[in-house]
């Protein structure tokens, strides 16, 4: 068992003027939840009404301020009246908890999500947040077989983002044998190699970390690369999987061995020297966002100043008081772009399609020291508010994603999804005073048809400053000395920052992983048509496993760490099935993965990214969502809870 799920509060020892401070920032839903769990009385739920889900549109539109919930400030300071007696009553009786049977637990739940919930839903919150301290997405082997089995079961695998040290923790506590190769000289995945500028996550913190490992200790709400990448190091370190990495070191080629049913996996190391390593399985854990993909212009080689992609930021760079152009307006662009235009001396932001965008004040806040003291001191607020932060993001704006097929209108795919660009729209002109402006960064394609971004103002307000020009007019070429456009326009520049992304439909490129029978899964994907059954195992390779793999690319559905549990869960149990089989192999059948990616394809379709009008970086050359995830979170969390042996041939 994971020890952390096990932690309890620190004591409460501030007198009631320093809390009644520190509660002015909290999450007023989980405070409530932590009352009941500190009175064992579910009395305050119905002095105090449920919370409600509202848009950060809505949140943002002025007037009275609107908390997280739906709350109003007065209805807040009601919740810490009752919190700071509740904290007296805890305090009095030695910080003691009283116990809550599973019918307080269930209304809670249902009080928090504001309806009655099906058992599976029940099931699913039970899991995530563990309010019992019991992990259930860790592999148990109970027997001594099994462990002496999984001893002889040696795993590689690749990369050493949040996917690969989630399985080798997980492995590792399993008792089963791994090998982490990792590219870099460090752990992080794309946070080691993006750290351009203003990098930093877009879905909270406090949400973006593995469920038996919170991280308190966030500085900010949406932290910045750096901070990451030193959490998974630090998960890495205190799960002692450290030791199981082999840094500086790439994998050049993965082949199964028919004879032997395992795999050999070809790495080599930053000095060029060559090793073959022998697995039972072998685990992909290299994401799709990590070969950056620089633009195929004309004459880009030819330019004599700094060119760069977003990815590969060089180290020590110094734009003060240079001419920068940017290629690109997407996720990393948008975060780029405020940073240099404080800085440089000119800005010319190349942009191809403009960005919707949440409007979202708490982008680049810093947690403050009441949040802090909340998440270490007060009773299962943590485990609620992470509940609140996913059950949010994956339930608010889901259903103005899905596209109706009478809807007519061009910019938009259904009713809902036009309330949207409705206040998108009014958003983004409240922001704008320039009318030529405007009619360039206001999107003309449906919300979500892209990756819909979040910003504080800081983005559009940047665009505005003196020193930046957005530019549409098409690139023809780069030259020694800028970038000259269709119109015929050469803009002179010192540096080019290329924020075009990464060779999102090549997944495990540029390995050469050839399967059963020497079939190459490059030739089988067709280069740029990656399919998965659950986005995990393909047929004709045995025992080979994705985290991260088509059609897994969250949109509307909150945090990858969720998902990258879930792929994790299912491989552990992919494995135990194996040991306690006593089989060498398990190979997902074609039929069975042949129907599951038609219903990929068909939901995906049915999507504002998916839909005909769209070009994003979801789709391959020939128009097919490769990347995203069509289904809720819950939904691909049944499918991934336990593998059924009727989807597998087993050898």
């Amino acid at each position: 068992m994971v020890h952390h799920l096990q932690a309890q509060a620190e004591p409460i020892t501030e007198h009631e003027d320093a809390i009644r401070d520190k509660l002015r920032e909290l999450n007023v839903p989980a405070l409530l939840m932590s009352i009941v769990h500190m009175t064992g009385d579910t009395g305050v739920l119905s002095r105090v009404r449920a919370p409600r889900m509202i848009n950060v549109v809505e949140a943002s539109a002025g007037g009275e301020e609107v908390l997280e919930g739906g709350y109003t400030r007065a209805e807040a300071e009601q919740v810490h009246e009752e919190l700071l007696k509740a904290i007296a009553a805890y305090r009095a009786r030695g910080c003691t908890l009283p116990e809550l049977d599973d019918s307080v637990s269930a209304h809670l739940y249902e009080y928090m999500c504001g309806h009655e919930l099906d058992q599976q839903y029940l099931d699913f919150i039970r899991e995530e947040i563990a309010l019992d301290g019991v992990d259930r997405r860790g592999l148990q082997l109970e027997t001594e077989a099994l462990k002496a089995a999984a001893a002889d079961f040696p795993v590689v695998i690749i990369g050493a983002g949040m996917g690969g040290v989630l399985a080798a923790i997980r492995l590792d506590e399993a008792g089963v044998p791994c090998t982490v190769i990792e590219k870099n000289p460090g752990i992080g995945g794309t946070w080691f190699e993006n750290h351009y500028p203003g990098c930093r996550v877009d879905v909270p913190g406090h949400s973006y970390s593995y469920s038996f490992e919170p991280n308190h200790d966030w500085s900010c709400h949406y932290p910045l690369a750096d901070e990451i990448r030193a959490y998974f190091d630090r998960c890495a370190q205190d799960y002692d999987v450290k030791r199981r990495i082999r840094f500086n070191t790439e994998v050049e080629a993965a082949r199964f061995d028919d004879a032997s049913g395992t795999w050999e996996v070809t790495v080599v190391d930053g000095e060029g020297k060559r090793d073959t390593l022998v697995a039972r399985a072998v685990i992909s854990a290299v994401g799709q966002l990590n070969r950056p993909k620089l633009p195929e212009i004309p004459g880009r080689d030819s330019f004599k100043g700094d060119l760069f992609h977003s990815a590969a930021w060089p180290e020590g760079l110094d734009l003060t008081g240079k001419r920068v152009a940017v290629i690109g307006s997407g996720a990393s662009a948008f975060q780029i772009i405020p940073e240099l235009a404080g800085c440089a001396a000119h800005l010319t932001v190349f942009q191809r399609s403009p960005a919707w965008m949440f409007p979202n004040p708490g982008y680049h806040t810093p947690v403050g020291e009441g949040q802090k003291w909340a998440l270490r001191k007060l009773p299962y607020y943590s485990k609620w508010y992470r509940f609140w932060l996913f059950y949010t993001s994956t339930e608010g704006v889901y259903e103005q994603t899905q596209a109706d097929p009478n809807w007519k209108e061009s910019r938009s795919v259904s009713a809902a999804n036009d309330v949207m660009r409705e206040q998108l729209t009014a958003w983004i002109e409240s922001q704008v005073r320039d009318p030529q402006l405007l009619a360039k960064v206001l999107p003309t394609y449906p919300p979500f048809g892209k990756r819909i971004l979040q910003d504080n103002g800081s983005y559009l307000a940047a665009l505005q400053k003196p020193n930046v020009e957005v530019v549409t007019s098409g690139i023809e070429a780069i030259t020694e000395t800028g970038v000259r456009t269709a119109d015929g326009r050469l803009h002179a520049v010192d540096a080019i920052a290329c924020a075009t992304g990464f060779h999102a439909d090549r997944f495990l490129f540029p390995m050469a992983v050839t399967g059963r029978d020497g079939i190459s899964l490059n030739e089988q994907w067709s280069g740029t048509n990656g399919r998965a059954y659950l986005g995990i195992t393909v047929p004709n390779f045995p025992n080979l496993f994705c985290i991260y793999g088509p059609n897994t690319n969250l949109v509307v559905a909150g945090s990858i760490a969720h998902n990258a549990e879930s792929q994790v869960n299912y491989i552990l149990r992919c494995i135990r099935l194996l040991l306690e089989r006593g089989k060498q192999t398990l190979e997902c059948r074609q039929a069975v993965h042949d129907a599951y990616n038609e219903r990929v394809d068909a939901v995906n379709a049915a999507t504002a990214w998916g839909c005909p009008q769209v070009d994003n970086w979801y789709k391959n050359d020939q128009g097919r969502v490769t990347a995203n995830l069509p289904f809720r979170v819950i939904e691909y969390w049944q499918m991934t809870k336990q593998p059924d042996p009727e989807d597998y041939t087993f050898r």
